[in-house]
């Protein structure tokens, strides 16, 4: 300082030192505007806040987690390069708070580099060589060299602070700041003036120093100690990343990110990808250090069962330091290998780094016709080399050698590597090899296994020997009673030998246990069982556990009304509304079931509901039948089969006596059809209804409807059931008119006839003959085919009437077909045409009355008795 102060005054600087010591002001030209400085540095420049940019979270997030990589920067990267003016702004903004330093070091490095500082994260596979990259040339760095002048104020700045003139020093350093910003010479005074201060501001301009020298690994540490000590994870993250960025192959910065993500942050992606960017880093002079650290993240990635990664973390060792590839790192890689199926690349390994040799009889098609396995080689790597070749289709080549295993090696010793050779075989449909390795290892005590009966049994159903397999599934089962994959194969097996108690037994599981958990496959076979043997009551129990998995149990009766709407999610709505106004839940109990990779189609469901209704009409629970079918509106996988659903519903009201619900859902399907058996079931659900809805339903129809049509007919019906016979005759005619059918005349002539039976009724003989009449037309409608009904319908009126010999003249009429060949059509339909019986029935009724017993019991012998 002193020979900068003798060599570089001027005319223009003054003394700043009076001989007696004191300090004098301080003159200099370039300083002309420090008195305007003496302020607090938060009142500097007037901050504006700078908004991040919208991926700005999501970058730090990369940066925290060491996930950013080398990167092409784009065009449109070189024209976001920031001002002076920005950068400014943004240091003002940090030092006073308005932002972190992570955000800081992100903004500013976009705005240097084009692209934040980044660590790499190559995520495709190190096995794969990816063509080399032509990279963009970053811009040089940020620092800025101080002119000869400010050097000397900075110099005197430092002289000042050492003095402990500390105010001075700042403006000097604030000066320095304004003219050149990029240096980081002023931020470190002021970092080392603030230190006792205000440690946070000094932390601060330490940064902002560090940041514009990143090339100070020391520095960076020492700032991600002091972050630590303040328990800023963030910053001091941001800070380990500078200086692996500075030092990229210190193991100690990458030991204590790695450490600082998974025991702050718990982040074990981090966590590893701290260590894969560090094998990246090592290259072959490093070849101690990358081993260790290779084989530390394959054995952690295996734990997690990664083997992709792991295979690319012992990959960096064959790749980088061949030379220090051991048997034990060959082993290992040639397992990741196999279990990620890449056989060729495990090949390659295996002859390259051991003694195994091989043949090919096609190098481009890389087509063995021979190999060589020396005795030396150790059992590990001859059985991956087995494994190997099988899975490449090679099993000619290797079947010496498997022969060789199991003559010379122990079973007891090495069973783990006899059974990843069984699974080789098995894989290629080889079964009876597998067998005798098979037969070995279950004589061995330490393998007579679950796992290994179970292959066991798996390799004779592939060879056919079925009884074999079934003994076998059967120790598999003892040993392992949880185990209800083997004994779902052995349900199979027992169904191919017709033994079905057998194979329902084995398939039994405890559904009462909340806690225990329903194997959907086992279910699913014991159900369609139980309705192969007719065991109907423990059929329609499973089935509703099986679809309990995805439909809503209904509880009471009151619960169906819920179900009405027309699609799925406002029934679910309703229901839960409903038990919610009880305060109780949607469900009482979820039973935990376990889907298999193949669990029964929609299809194959809906099938057993099917025969769930058909065995519940079947044993005639009709209760049983109308919860089964509206259970089924609250499934999503019944959802393509709604329309048949619909009608199983209605169905199973009309069975159950439920006309509530029933005419719910009869009044939606008659709106807009004229489909005759829709009116027909309308009618049944009408005459079993309780109350009158359906009167109010028909007559707001009528209103729509200008043409006569069933509707009308079922009005008709209503007011003749109903008595009010005027109202009935008047709709009954108007059919007529328009369609001379001969049900509606038998229907006139009915009406006439209630008409005539009344007691206080005038005119009753008109009223008789009208209804005779009618009668006489509705024969004649009906034709000479149907002579035997109408004879009985008109006997039955006159029956009714009092006119007993006349009736038993039509009786007897209808007692005799048709004449040929108008009863072929009765002749054929016996069991539903035939009403002899019934004609004889209400003679022997008739002659009953008038006390002719021989008579009555004459009929009833020769047309009812068997």
């Amino acid at each position: 300082m002193e020979e900068w102060d003798a060599k570089d005054k001027t005319p223009e600087t003054e003394e700043v030192m009076e001989p007696a010591g004191e300090i004098a002001p301080v003159i200099i030209e370039e300083l002309s505007q420090v008195d305007a400085l003496r302020v607090d540095i938060n009142e500097f420049v007037e901050a504006t806040i700078c908004h991040l940019p919208p991926d700005s979270s999501n970058r730090d997030e990369e940066d925290n987690n060491l996930v950013i990589g080398t990167g092409q920067a784009s065009d449109d990267d070189e024209n976001q390069a920031m001002t002076p003016e920005e950068e400014a702004r943004i240091t003002r903004q940090f030092l006073n708070g308005e932002m972190t330093f992570s955000d800081f070091s992100l903004l500013m490095d976009r705005g240097a580099d084009g692209d934040p500082q980044q660590v790499a994260d190559d995520r495709k596979p190190s096995m794969v060589k990816e063509p080399p990259r032509k990279r963009r040339r970053r811009n040089q760095s940020r620092r800025q060299q101080l002119p000869t002048a400010l050097k000397g104020l900075m110099g005197e700045a430092n002289l000042q602070y050492a003095r402990g003139h500390n105010e001075v020093a700042i403006r000097m350093c604030m000066e320095i700041i304004r003219e050149v910003p990029s240096a980081p010479e002023a931020y470190q005074t002021l970092s080392m003036i603030y230190e006792s201060e205000d440690p946070e501001k000094a932390l601060h301009f330490a940064l902002i120093a560090a940041h514009l020298s990143p090339k100070d690994c020391d520095q960076w540490i020492n700032l991600a100690n002091k972050s630590l000590q303040r328990r800023d994870l963030r910053q001091a993250i941001t800070c380990y990343l500078k200086a692996i960025a500075s030092n990229p192959k210190n193991v100690a910065l990458y030991e204590a990110y790695a450490k600082l993500q998974l025991d702050y942050n718990g982040d074990e992606e981090a966590y590893f990808k701290a260590y894969k960017k560090l094998l990246k880093k090592l290259d072959t002079e490093d070849n101690e250090v990358l081993v260790h650290y290779a084989k530390k993240l394959a054995k952690m990635y295996t734990e997690k069962e990664n083997y992709l990664e792991a295979a690319n973390a012992m990959d960096q060792i064959f790749s980088k330091c061949p030379s220090r590839v051991t048997y034990d790192d060959v082993n290992i890689y040639a397992e990741f290998l196999i279990k990620l199926k890449k056989f060729r690349r495990c090949l390659d390994i295996l002859i390259s780094h051991t003694g195994i040799g091989v043949k090919y009889s096609d190098d481009e098609r890389k087509i063995v016709e021979s190999c060589c396995l020396p005795d030396d080689t150790p059992i590990d790597l001859k059985v991956r080399f087995i494994v190997t070749m099988l899975e490449l289709g090679f099993t000619e080549q290797v079947l010496g050698h498997m022969d060789a295993l199991l003559a010379y090696e122990e079973a007891e010793k090495f069973g783990d590597l006899f059974l990843d050779i069984v699974d080789g075989l098995m894989h290629v449909q080889e079964y009876t090899r597998a067998l005798k390795f098979l037969e070995l290892l279950i004589r061995c005590k330490n393998y007579s296994m679950p796992a290994v009966w179970l292959r066991y049994a798996e390799c004779h159903v592939g060879c056919r020997q079925l009884k074999e397999a079934i003994l076998a599934y059967e120790i598999v089962t003892k040993l392992s009673p949880e185990l209800f994959d083997a004994k779902v194969h052995l349900a199979t097996l027992y169904k191919c030998f017709k033994m079905y108690d057998w194979a329902i037994n084995i398939l039994e599981q405890n559904m009462e246990d909340p806690n225990q958990i329903i194997y959907v496959d086992a279910l699913y076979m014991r159900t369609t069982l139980l309705y192969k043997v007719e065991r109907y009551e423990e059929f329609l129990q499973s089935a509703q556990v099986l679809f309990s998995r995805h439909c809503i149990k209904l509880r009471e009766k009151a619960q169906v009304k819920c179900l009405m709407a027309t699609t799925l999610k406002i029934r679910i709505e309703n229901l839960q509304k409903y038990c919610l106004s009880f305060g109780r839940p949607l469900q009482d109990t979820v039973l935990t079931f376990h889907e298999s990779k193949t669990p029964p189609t929609d299809q194959q469901e809906w099938l057993i509901f099917l025969k769930a209704c058909h065995v519940a009409y079947k044993l005639k629970k009709f209760g049983v039948l109308e919860r089964i079918c509206f259970t089924g509106l609250t499934s999503k996988k019944f959802e393509s089969q709604i329309r048949d659903l619909t009608w199983l519903c209605l169905l199973s009201c009309i069975y159950n006596n439920d006309s509530f619900n029933g005419h719910n859902i009869i009044r939606e399907l008659v709106r807009d059809t004229h489909e005759q058996n829709l009116w027909n079931l309308l009618n049944i659900v009408v005459q079993k209804a309780d109350d009158t809805r359906h009167n109010r339903f028909i007559m707001r129809l009528l209103g729509r409807v200008d043409a006569y049509s069933y509707l009308h007919i079922l009005q008709a019906n209503n007011c003749l059931v109903s008595g009010t016979y005027k109202y009935a005759l008047n709709d009954y005619v108007s059919l007529f008119k328009l369609y001379p059918d001969p049900l509606i005349a038998m229907l006139i002539g009915v009406t006439f006839m209630q008409m005539g039976c009344q007691k206080f009724a005038t005119k009753k003989h008109q009223l008789v003959s009208q209804a005779l009449a009618f009668l006489k037309k509705y024969a004649d409608l009906r034709g000479p085919e149907m002579k035997q009904e109408s004879n009985y319908n008109i006997g039955r009126a006159l029956h009714q009437l009092g006119f007993l010999s006349t009736a038993l003249n039509f009786y007897k009429q209808a007692l005799e077909f048709p004449e040929p060949p108008h009863d072929k059509i009765i002749k054929e339909n016996l069991d539903l045409l035939d009403i002899r019986r019934e004609a004889a029935f209400n003679m022997h009724l008739i002659y009953l009355q008038t006390g002719n017993k021989e008579l009555a019991r004459m009929y009833l012998h020769e047309f009812i008795v068997v």
